[in-house]
C-alpha cells in the first residue's frame, strides 16, 4: 500500500512539473508602410528552452507553439502581412530566459530578455532597435504569473517588430557571422562616442546625435535669463514634437521629462545625473512641450512624478544605451 501510494504521489509531481503556459501572440504588428517581406528569427542561446515559473508551487514551462519559436513567429508575421514589400527584417534573439526566484517570503517569476534587430540587404546586417530588460512578477500582486509572463513575452516582440518596421538603422554593414559581435563592432564606428569634441546645434533623433549630423531646421528657444525653454523652427516658432536634444559649446543636453539635462561620458558612454523616477515617468510630448515653453517644468510635468519619494536621495548615473538612446535602469 505505501508503494502504490508513493508512486500516486510521484506520478502527480511528473505531471504537475509537465504544465504548459503558451505565448499566444495576438498583438498587430503589421507594417503600415507595407514595405515588409519577411522576418526571420536567428536564435543565438545555448539553451533553446526559455525556462519555467510557478504558480501556486506548480512550475509551468514557457513555450510557444509546438514549441517552435520560429514557426510561431513566421505565422505571426504572416497572418498580420497579407502584402509584402522588400524588406527583409532580421530578430536576434539573446537572452530569452524565464526562472523561479526565491526570496524570504516568496517565489518571484522573473523574465530576462535580450533581442536585437536588423534590416538585411544583400548578405549586409543593419542595426536597427534593441530591447534589454529584467522583469519580476509578484505571488502578492500578480494572480497567474506563468500567464503574465507570457504575455509580457508577447507584448515585448511586438514591441520589437513594431519599433524594427519605422526605426532608421545605424550605417554599419556587419556580415552574419559578425552579429554575435555587433555591438563592439559598432561603437567603434559611432562619432558621438569616438569624437574628442561634439558638434553644436540641435539634434532631432538619437540616430542624429550618433552620426553628429545636427539639424539646419531648428534652433534653441531660451528665455530671458538664458535658460533652454525648448526648441524653434525655422519659422521662430515653437516646436511641439520633442527632439533628441541640442549641443552647445561642445556640451550636450537631452530633453527629459524633468527638462534639459546635461549628457556627460565615460567610458561606458553617455550618461545623465538623475532618479530612475524622474525620467520613467509617462508624460505626453505636449505636456513636456508645453511645461518648457510656459518655463513650469518643476511644475506641472515634475508633478506627475511621484513626490512621496526623494529625487535627490535617488540621483545617480543613469547611462543611456549606446546603440539606442534608451535609459538603461540597473
Amino acid at each position: 500500500m505505501m508503494i502504490k501510494t508513493f508512486f500516486l504521489l510521484l506520478f502527480s509531481v511528473v505531471i504537475s512539473a509537465q504544465k504548459i503556459q503558451l505565448v499566444h501572440l495576438t498583438q498587430n504588428i503589421k507594417d503600415k508602410s507595407k514595405s515588409a517581406k519577411s522576418l526571420t528569427i536567428i536564435d543565438d542561446r545555448e539553451d533553446p528552452k526559455i525556462g519555467s515559473v510557478s504558480h501556486q508551487n506548480v512550475p509551468f514551462e514557457i513555450q510557444f507553439k509546438d514549441n517552435q519559436m520560429e514557426n510561431a513567429v513566421q505565422e505571426w508575421f504572416l497572418s498580420d502581412n497579407k502584402k509584402l514589400g522588400n524588406t527583409d527584417f532580421i530578430l536576434l534573439i539573446e537572452t530569452l530566459k524565464a526562472y523561479d526566484e526565491p526570496t524570504k517570503k516568496s517565489t518571484l517569476g522573473k523574465l530576462d530578455v535580450k533581442l536585437s534587430s536588423f534590416v538585411k540587404k544583400g548578405d549586409k546586417y543593419y542595426f536597427v532597435s534593441r530591447l534589454s530588460d529584467k522583469f519580476s512578477f509578484q505571488p502578492k500582486y500578480d494572480v497567474h504569473i506563468p500567464k503574465l509572463t507570457a504575455n509580457k513575452l508577447s507584448f515585448i516582440l511586438s514591441k520589437i517588430i513594431n519599433e524594427t518596421y519605422s526605426n532608421p538603422t545605424i550605417d554599419v554593414a556587419l556580415n552574419e557571422n559578425e552579429l554575435k559581435n555587433y555591438e563592439e563592432i559598432i561603437l567603434k564606428q559611432i562619432k558621438s562616442l569616438n569624437s574628442e569634441t561634439l558638434s553644436d546645434g540641435v539634434y532631432p533623433d538619437f540616430i542624429s546625435f550618433l552620426k553628429q549630423e545636427p539639424s539646419k531646421e531648428y534652433a534653441v528657444n531660451k528665455n530671458k535669463k538664458g535658460t533652454a525653454i525648448g526648441f524653434i523652427n525655422a519659422k521662430n516658432w515653437p516646436v511641439v514634437e520633442r527632439l533628441f536634444g541640442y549641443v552647445e559649446n561642445g556640451t550636450a543636453f537631452r530633453l527629459t521629462p524633468v527638462g534639459f539635462l546635461e549628457m556627460k561620458k565615460d567610458e561606458k558612454g553617455f550618461f545623465v545625473i538623475s532618479s530612475k523616477n524622474a525620467l520613467s515617468t509617462q508624460v505626453s510630448e505636449g505636456m513636456i512641450a508645453g511645461s518648457l515653453i510656459g518655463g513650469v517644468v518643476g511644475g506641472a510635468v515634475a508633478g506627475a512624478i511621484d513626490s512621496k519619494e526623494s529625487r535627490s536621495s535617488r540621483m545617480q548615473k543613469i547611462y543611456i544605451d549606446s546603440l539606442t538612446g534608451a535609459y538603461i535602469f540597473d
